[in-house]
């Protein structure tokens, strides 16, 4: 887990080491809209996964933290981009809120200085109304439009930056530098990637949620087969990233048991996959998993003792009968 402290510190090596991060200018940039594509939300458990070895050991110590995105249109305003960053793995968890404004020279993050302010963030569908009591510009880290491999992608100057960096406190360390859409994936480096080398991004994919039911025998994984003390639960909801959520029994007790969702790839057969496991609590050990699709829109399993089934939020009848 990574501290307040380590985010400070990168903040402080971006002088030494962002000079290596010089954005691709694509010459007399002019304003353009956020793709509307880009508004989601995102997770980089695929990334850490693969880091690790497909899960069989823990990540090296310059890899990618456990990073999630939320990117979304406030008042559904296309000029307009709130950025939620978030770091779960840390103590205590570290998050950072910008919203990034299309101006005349390209993206401009504000800082949000108020209640109100804030209160945009849990409110998208509110419009925001920029004025220096609820709002900093950070004009020395615009994001402007430069060339990729890729296609489009937004970078700062991160010299320029960096001099603002000391004022903003700790979450100067959650802001963007540079950041693309590939596809469905999401690639930012921040400010604190820059302490883990020139080229350190992280590569988070879309996620998408997920609901659905579960049965839980009464007796675990050792029930018998004619036991009929089932235990069923309606209100799933776990995403396709790495997200996890406990089985439980009716009277609300943990099993030990919970179910992860994830989109990965293996590397042996370079195939990806949308994979649903069940994990014992204790060890971490996986006990079973079964895996489909990644653009599956319904996935399940049945073990005897557990039976899950699981679809994407929002299907209507009709299109599951499609």
């Amino acid at each position: 887990m990574r501290h307040s402290s380590c985010l400070l510190a990168a903040s402080a090596l971006l002088l030494s080491a962002c000079g290596a991060l010089p954005p691709r200018s694509s010459g007399n940039a002019v304003a353009v809209a956020v793709p509307q594509e880009l508004a989601g939300e995102y997770d980089n458990h695929a990334e850490r996964w693969n880091a690790s070895g497909g899960g069989k050991q823990a990540p090296a110590g310059n890899a990618a933290p456990a990073i999630h995105h939320w990117l979304t249109h406030p008042g559904g305003d296309r000029n307009q981009l709130l950025w939620r960053v978030v770091l779960p793995d840390t103590t205590p968890v570290q998050e950072a809120r910008w919203l990034l404004v299309n101006e005349k020279n390209g993206f401009v993050p504000y800082r949000p200085l108020s209640a109100e302010a804030e209160a945009v963030f849990q409110d998208s569908a509110r419009s925001v109304r920029l004025d220096e009591k609820s709002w900093a510009p950070l004009n020395a880290c615009t994001l402007k439009a430069a060339a990729s491999r890729n296609g489009l992608a937004f970078a700062a100057d991160p010299a320029a930056c960096s001099a603002l960096l000391p004022g903003i406190g700790a979450t100067a360390a959650l802001l963007p530098l540079r950041f693309e859409l590939v596809d469905d994936r999401l690639r930012v480096v921040l400010v604190t990637d820059q302490a883990r080398g020139v080229d350190a991004a992280t590569l988070s994919q879309r996620v998408r949620w997920f609901t659905g039911w579960d049965a839980l025998n009464g007796g675990g994984v050792k029930a018998a087969p004619d036991n009929n003390d089932w235990h069923l639960r309606r209100d799933l909801r776990l995403h396709s990233e790495g997200g996890r959520v406990g089985l439980k029994y009716r009277d609300g007790a943990a099993s030990g048991y919970s179910l992860e969702l994830a989109r990965l790839t293996y590397r042996e057969s370079n195939t990806e996959v949308l994979r649903l496991a069940v994990i014992e609590d204790t060890s971490g050990k996986t006990l079973a998993y079964v895996w489909g699709d990644p653009g599956a829109t319904r996935i399940g399993l049945s073990l005897g003792w557990l039976q899950v089934g699981l679809e994407v939020e929002g299907m209507t009848r009709d299109t599951r009968t499609r």
